[in-house]
């Protein structure tokens, strides 16, 4: 195993489990936190058993105005010794453009939240983003593409779809029903999918679709020589 494996899995995370982030001084691109969650957890397994995180320190510093939430929290994975620590902040009172102040009674919370997502990019989750990759559309279109085609991919159940075009085909009482069946373009497609990764299957709707005709077809019952 290499010591990169748990770092590669996860460094470009689902795009569509980030947002763009606004109304601060910098840009750049914020993980979900619940995705985080899910990616450690296929990881290392469920939180508190195989990763998880105790606040060490927190505390409330003033920034001129202002006041700063920030907190310490001590992550551990795969083994409660394999310990690191990791900083979280939000702002708790905020200076707002007029010179008003904005509390937010949430900042505890986003501390340890943002605290817990730096631990998580320390072990690889979203690390491309801290690298700056991300920083690249193109190379942040091309996460995506590998991402939707994935899904596409796991969504494609090869034994239900054969078995609904072969039930199809025994169905089918004249020749156009199974020429309805055969020509369109979304059988085209699927059969064509089909014959490059599950040659098996593409087999068996061969199969099925020459029984069709032989049944449907009375030329196709009578031997080749007769036939012609």
């Amino acid at each position: 195993m290499s010591n990169l494996d748990h770092w590669n899995r996860f460094a470009d995370i689902d795009p569509k489990f980030t947002k763009k982030i606004t109304g601060k001084a910098y840009q750049g691109t914020s993980p979900n936190p619940q995705y985080v969650i899910r990616c450690l957890t296929e990881m290392f397994g469920p939180v508190g058993v195989g990763f998880g995180w105790r606040v060490v320190e927190e505390a409330f510093t003033p920034l001129g105005p202002e006041i700063l939430h920030w907190c310490r929290i001590e992550f551990w994975h795969t083994d409660r010794a394999n310990t690191f620590d990791s900083y979280g902040q939000t702002k708790a009172l905020l200076q707002k453009r007029d010179g008003s102040l904005m509390s937010d009674e949430d900042a505890p919370k986003k501390s340890l939240t943002d605290a817990i997502i730096k631990a998580a990019s320390h072990v690889g989750v979203g690390a491309n983003i801290f690298l700056g990759r991300w920083d690249d559309q193109k190379y942040v279109a091309e996460v995506e593409a590998n991402y939707r085609k994935a899904e596409a991919e796991s969504a494609f159940d090869a034994d239900a779809v054969t078995d609904r075009i072969v039930n199809a085909l025994s169905k089918a009482a004249q020749l156009p029903n199974v020429q309805k069946i055969t020509f369109s373009d979304a059988f085209k497609e699927t059969f064509a999918r089909l014959a490059k990764d599950y040659p098996d299957h593409a087999a068996r709707i061969q199969e099925a679709e020459t029984a069709a005709l032989a049944r449907v077809d009375p030329a196709m019952q009578r031997p080749a020589d007769e036939a012609a």
